[in-house]
């Protein structure tokens, strides 16, 4: 029980850390570590308390991660382990070089 308490203190304190420490709604990682966290005030209340996430990250060094995400109320904090960094935005979106040009496109 004991130690359930402390994993429950420690929680606390870190999610109590991460909000009151101006870090909402950014992403902060420790590149040496492969880690990330997120913290934002723009929880939906019919999300579930605990889901699996991801994240894309839109500006150099375009890392991308997957995680968990924790929702307490209105804000969630996102815990994850950075899997791995694309050359461009481009490739970061998913996106791709067009074959022809784009006036050349069948109009719907």
């Amino acid at each position: 029980m004991f130690i359930i308490l402390l994993i429950a203190g420690l929680v606390l304190f870190l999610g109590a850390y991460l909000l009151f420490r101006d870090t909402l709604n950014r992403i902060q990682y420790v590149e040496h570590l492969r880690v990330y966290w997120i913290t934002r005030n723009t929880g939906v209340s019919g999300q579930p308390f605990v889901r699996k996430a991801f994240m894309r990250h839109t500006s150099p060094p375009y890392w991308r991660g997957s995680g968990i995400e924790i929702r307490v109320g209105s804000y969630t904090v996102q815990f994850g382990i950075l899997t791995g960094k694309v050359d461009s935005l481009l490739d970061q979106l998913d996106g791709r070089e067009l074959d022809v040009a784009p006036k050349d496109l069948r109009q719907w």
